[in-house]
């Protein structure tokens, strides 16, 4: 019933705020973008915006169709990429990305056999905060990353759960948290926080501090030593601070009110330009819990 033409430039119209954004981007002329909704309005017989303010705002009708518009042209787009993608062995790069708070072994497992897979396959690793990897397979830099999970996740990319990670609560032996049994979590508000924290600007729900007084680092090691120096406590992987909880360097919070440590899941998430191909099933099938 409507054409891509319409379907894209109602949705870019949304997302711009306006038909001069709309146009800007999409490099039409104005009268071009408004003309392509009002025949979308005219197809559907609804009003879809209302072009009474300076900006237009979506109207009711316009409210139910968004995600469908966007649905459809998310398909497109698919079907595009998969026709490209017709008679090509594969791609002959991917750069993989993935938080050092994950443990490595699936990763390792993965590189092992992936030069039998796709001889020749020239790859990049790279290692960064979860939320830095989803903006980087957003753009496009990045191909694939094994991440922390997110509620939602950016149009444009796939993800798949490939497991879970345990958290612990984790003190000096030395700091003053851990001479005493802790009560109540408000306790753990007066001492300072140890957080993981992005580069960028977004912020995902493992660095959002329990305590007012959060001191930030975009790795999990730089974490960990500040931990051993006293200067706050810490919520950690498992798997990274178990040689120190038995050497005695740290120890887990003594808490008798709940368990303060908690299961965050890991998801393989996709660039769409590659989740579609040979080399994108593959990574999840390789990763994939078995």
């Amino acid at each position: 019933m409507f054409s891509h033409e319409q379907l894209l430039c109602f949705v870019t119209t949304v997302e711009e705020g306006s038909f001069s954004g709309a146009a800007r981007r999409l490099g039409k002329v104005q009268s071009a973008v408004s003309q392509q909704v009002i025949n979308m309005e005219i197809d559907c017989g609804h009003q879809l915006f209302d072009r009474t303010g300076r900006y237009p705002a979506l109207t009711a009708e316009g409210e139910r169709l968004l995600p469908y518009a966007k649905a459809v042209l998310g398909q497109q787009h698919r079907l595009n990429q998969q026709v490209s993608l017709l008679g090509q062995i594969g791609p002959a790069s991917l750069t993989l990305a993935y938080d050092e708070g994950i443990p490595e072994q699936q990763l390792l497992r993965l590189l092992t056999e992936l030069p039998a897979a796709f001889p020749g396959l020239k790859v990049e690793i790279l290692s960064a905060a979860s939320s830095d990897i989803i903006e980087m397979t957003r753009t496009g830099r990045v191909g694939a990353g094994l991440v922390f999970s997110e509620a939602l996740y950016p149009e444009g990319m796939d993800f798949e759960s490939i497991g879970s990670v345990r958290f612990e609560p984790v003190v000096a032996s030395h700091h003053p948290l851990a001479k005493r049994t802790l009560a109540h979590i408000d306790e753990l508000k007066l001492h300072r926080q140890l957080v993981i924290g992005a580069r960028g600007q977004q912020r995902s729900f493992l660095s959002e501090p329990h305590s007012p007084d959060a001191w930030y680092a975009d790795n999990y090691f730089v974490l960990m030593t500040l931990v051993q120096q006293g200067l706050g406590w810490a919520l950690l992987p498992k798997h990274l601070v178990e040689r120190d909880l038995l050497k005695g360097n740290m120890q887990r919070l003594p808490i008798s009110f709940e368990s303060l440590g908690w299961q965050a899941n890991v998801d393989i998430i996709q660039h769409h330009s590659l989740s579609m191909s040979p080399l994108g099933q593959h990574l999840r099938a390789a990763l994939r819990l078995k």
